[in-house]
């Protein structure tokens, strides 16, 4: 079923650490998930600052997206990019 997506969460103007607006994390979800915070070390940021970067995917499709997404724009902790997760 086509219902999953990829989503980023986007930094903000005062960030220290990347450009603002560059994605500090990507993740994939259906329905409410890139908004809730259930299941979450941190909360998630204002609505403004999420952005769903693709939709209508099966959940393969969606987490092959996101481990590319992660890819491109690499971990920070392993030194190989910008974002906060932690796997890949």
């Amino acid at each position: 079923m086509l219902k999953y997506y990829v989503y980023a969460y986007l930094r903000n103007k005062d960030s220290k650490t990347a450009k603002a607006g560059t994605p500090y994390y990507i993740g994939k979800g259906k329905g409410n998930r890139a908004y809730s915070n259930k299941g979450r070390k941190f909360l998630p940021p204002p609505k403004d600052r999420i952005k769903i970067l693709l939709t209508g995917l099966t959940d393969e499709q969606a987490l092959s997206n996101e481990k590319d997404f992660i890819a491109f724009y690499g971990r920070k902790d392993n030194g190989t990019g910008i974002l906060r997760n932690l796997t890949d």
